[in-house]
């Protein structure tokens, strides 16, 4: 398998060994960044919502938050993170405590742009479904190694399409369930969505999808 390949691999959550192609704790929980990865996702929010139902006060909320994501960012540097990766890790930083704090602005606020990219992942997944393109049978294409030429195969397209609703409804769900709590400026409810709709469904997701394309995968290794 190619670098293109394990990429694709990577992406789906599932590990490429010696050729073979499975799917593992370890594997789901690599694609999430591994541990410290789950609690980057879960930590701050989950602080930043605690201190604010204890405190009511923004900047405190904020200060606790960003100190954690400030201090996940380094340790995670510290680990050969990609110097890439670690600027847009500080610049999401930067971005969840400024747009709460500008003018004008409230504590919900603070999940703000978790919506601007669900709607990006949403926007480009649907696109390729609907132009019969389907996101997970290009990554599929790329771990088998045939490229497009799933393209030519009606139950394939049929299957692939499948999986890559999974994500659209995904994607959808939390937007549905989050955009309403954030205009309500409900920040409990919405940490708890936030969190809850967060790592364990996106692992839900890579489970159903590996069930889905399983057959494929496997049937050409």
């Amino acid at each position: 398998m190619d670098e293109k390949g394990k990429a694709a691999a990577n992406r789906l959550g599932i590990e490429a060994v010696d050729g073979k192609v499975s799917l593992s704790r370890q594997s789901v929980l690599g694609s999430v960044g591994g541990w410290l990865g789950i609690v980057d996702a879960v930590l701050p929010s989950t602080l930043f919502v605690i201190v604010f139902t204890i405190t009511k006060t923004l900047i405190t909320s904020i200060i606790f938050a960003a100190t954690v994501s400030l201090v996940l960012l380094i340790i995670q540097i510290s680990k050969k993170r990609p110097i890439a990766n670690a600027l847009v890790g500080a610049f999401g930083i930067a971005i969840a405590a400024y747009l709460p704090l500008r003018d004008g602005g409230q504590p919900a606020d603070y999940f703000l742009q978790g919506f601007f990219t669900n709607a990006i992942y949403l926007a480009v997944i649907l696109i390729s479904f609907l132009i019969r393109w389907p996101i997970i049978g290009v990554l599929v294409g790329f771990i088998t190694g045939q490229g497009t030429k799933w393209r030519k195969n009606k139950s394939l397209l049929r299957k692939f399409g499948g999986a890559t609703l999974i994500w659209i409804a995904l994607f959808s769900a939390r937007l549905l369930v989050q955009v309403p709590l954030y205009f309500s400026s409900n920040v409990e409810a919405l940490g708890i969505a936030r969190v809850a709709m967060g790592v364990p469904l996106y692992a839900i997701c890579i489970w159903l999808t590996w069930l889905t394309i399983r057959s494929e995968i496997v049937g050409r290794q």
